[in-house]
């Protein structure tokens, strides 16, 4: 089993660690980021910091839900400057992170969706999941949250 420790986007003192499933262990690189639920309901985008075969024994591993980069947005170099930033700033990755990277690269489970009506979309090129989602905004002209949308394309699984 592989694993990631994952930056989130969160004052919390250390990174956690998730299971790679095994259809993403050949994808999967430092840098890029992932989908990952923490606690009960929320989801965030973290950046994979490292990749290992370390499970963690004080806490259950839960699986990175998917992965939202074919390749790595931060390069290890910027990881190593993002260390250094929160230690010597004393302040988390996590807040580094949220700094460092643009408002549209960071997903929270509040983060709303919207469709946008000057847009047009070739339907034809959509994943199942996509077009579920953007019939369902379609037909209500109206916005989800990230972990909404989510739990409607698991529904429909």
């Amino acid at each position: 089993m592989m694993f990631a420790d994952i930056i989130l986007p969160l004052a919390l003192e250390r990174n956690y660690t998730f299971g790679i499933p095994l259809e993403l262990q050949d994808s999967i690189k430092v840098g890029c980021r992932v989908e990952v639920q923490f606690g009960k309901r929320k989801i965030y985008s973290g950046i994979v910091k490292k990749i290992h075969t370390d499970k963690p024994e004080f806490y259950q591993v839960k699986p990175v839900r998917s992965l939202l980069d074919k390749e790595p947005i931060v390069t290890e170099t910027q990881l190593k400057f993002w260390e250094w930033m929160a230690s010597y700033y004393m302040c988390t990755e996590g807040d580094v992170m949220n700094a460092a990277l643009p408002a549209h690269l960071k997903l929270v489970s509040e983060t709303f969706v919207v469709l946008h009506e000057d847009v047009e979309i070739d339907m034809q090129a959509l994943s199942d999941d996509e077009y579920l989602l953007i019939e369902a905004l379609d037909m209500k002209r109206s916005s989800k949250k990230v972990d909404e949308a989510a739990q409607s394309n698991d529904d429909i699984d």
